[in-house]
């Protein structure tokens, strides 16, 4: 194994040739997911082919070959010399949607299984998006209230017993001592101090620290933060954190069971991401994001906030998974997003065109959106435009939308992504 770490640098859809590496190196999947739910393939977040390396629609960084010290970056595709995506402005708008919050923990993957890599602060893309999901996931438990129920607490008593009286421990740390009138004890407790709310808080602190770091992070996850913190004000955070992280959650409560779900991600990756002895470089987990999904999601909190519950997200029927169907009493539309700022100059693509056929012409679609089967109904794809398309509103308006001249019921719509 080399002791020098090699970075491939990459942006998405983005190729790079006569790279020496052994063969027989598998690709990497997102989630290790190779085939959908129609048992087709997936395209991986990279892959090695013959000393050629492409990528797909993800951006991270991991190991190619942990063996020879090879990793790799992925970067937005969308940057320019002048403009980055600003994908955390991205993640924060959907997460002040309850229904799009919901989906957010499915567009990235973290190995914590796997060696942190020593990357660049610049490179380090996981960080705040952590921060800023985690925060956000909590607020939503402080506006409903901290969860109490009955955990054991083990304390001296003075002149009194209650619960379990813990004899050898009262022998030896105080009647040994003279002190006879102290018993320690064991009994449970009605409250919110229990491991559950621990291992919240403890995330929550490991959070603050970071974001103390980076104001421009703070900026955004900091309010949230501060309106999270009060609530742990009886909550203790045990010195040992690690017995935080092995209990069972109550199946009742979902918006924990996910904000825990994170707490473990956030402790395990920020105790790696300290700062190293060289400025400006720190050790990350690798991780993967999911820009396409992202895309899709931020679209879905904008067609939220013009439509509401008129918007239906993810749609099943006959074994295939809409991204959208729009119902309201001025359009019926079969919505997909597409990651393709191409689509600004070009026309939609013919399978693209074919996918969103096949679902117009469902049944159950039909059925769905109330629309007589000897009506055409329309489509529409939703698309990523290039950053260098000034854009007027985080908004989309279907006004907008533009008709394709060679197939009937047929339009795009270009939304603007943020930029740096």
């Amino acid at each position: 194994m080399t002791d020098q770490l090699t970075f491939i640098a990459l942006g998405e859809h983005a190729l790079t040739y006569d790279i020496e590496l052994p063969d027989g190196l598998e690709h990497c999947y997102f989630k290790n997911v190779k085939q959908d739910y129609r048992n087709r393939d997936i395209e991986p977040c990279f892959k090695v082919t013959d000393g050629t390396i492409s990528s797909h629609y993800y951006i991270g960084v991991d190991w190619i070959s942990r063996d020879h010290n090879y990793a790799i970056h992925v970067s937005p595709k969308l940057n320019t010399e002048q403009k980055e995506t600003a994908y955390l402005k991205m993640l924060l708008t959907c997460l002040q949607d309850p229904e799009a919050t919901k989906h957010v923990g499915s567009i990235y993957e973290i190995k914590s299984e796997r060696e942190p890599i020593l990357i660049d602060q610049s490179e380090d893309l996981l960080s705040p998006l952590l921060a800023i999901h985690y925060v956000q996931l909590v607020k939503r438990i402080v506006q409903k209230g901290l969860r109490k129920t009955y955990y054991r607490e083990t304390k001296t008593l003075q002149s009194r017993v209650k619960g379990k009286l813990l004899v050898s421990q009262t022998i030896k740390h105080h009647t040994l001592r003279n002190e006879p009138l102290k018993a320690k004890c064991s009994f449970d407790v009605f409250g919110v101090d229990h491991p559950e709310n621990q291992l919240l808080k403890a995330a929550l602190i490991y959070v603050k620290t970071y974001l103390s770091q980076f104001p421009e992070y703070a900026a955004i996850a900091g309010p949230a933060l501060q309106y999270c913190l009060p609530a742990f004000r009886e909550v203790n955070v045990p010195k040992d954190i690690s017995s935080l992280k092995h209990f069972k959650t109550s199946p009742f409560f979902a918006n924990y069971k996910q904000a825990l779900s994170t707490a473990r991600i956030v402790l395990n990756h920020y105790s790696h991401s300290t700062r190293s002895s060289e400025t400006g470089k720190i050790k990350t987990l690798p991780y993967w994001i999911n820009m396409a999904l992202l895309f899709e999601l931020y679209v879905f909190t904008l067609l939220r906030k013009e439509f509401g519950n008129q918007v239906i997200y993810q749609f099943k029927s006959n074994y295939q998974e809409l991204d959208f169907l729009l119902n309201t009493p001025d359009y019926k539309l079969v919505i997909d997003t597409k990651y393709k700022p191409k689509y600004e100059e070009y026309n939609i693509g013919k399978d693209d065109i074919r996918q969103l056929s096949g679902y117009a012409r469902m049944k159950s679609v039909y059925t769905q959106l109330n629309v007589e089967e000897d009506e055409v109904i329309k489509c529409l794809v939703i698309y990523a435009r290039p950053l260098d398309i000034i854009s007027e509103s985080e908004k989309v308006i279907l006004n907008n939308k533009q008709g394709d001249n060679r197939y009937v019921g047929f339009y795009k719509l270009g939304v603007s992504v943020p930029e740096i």
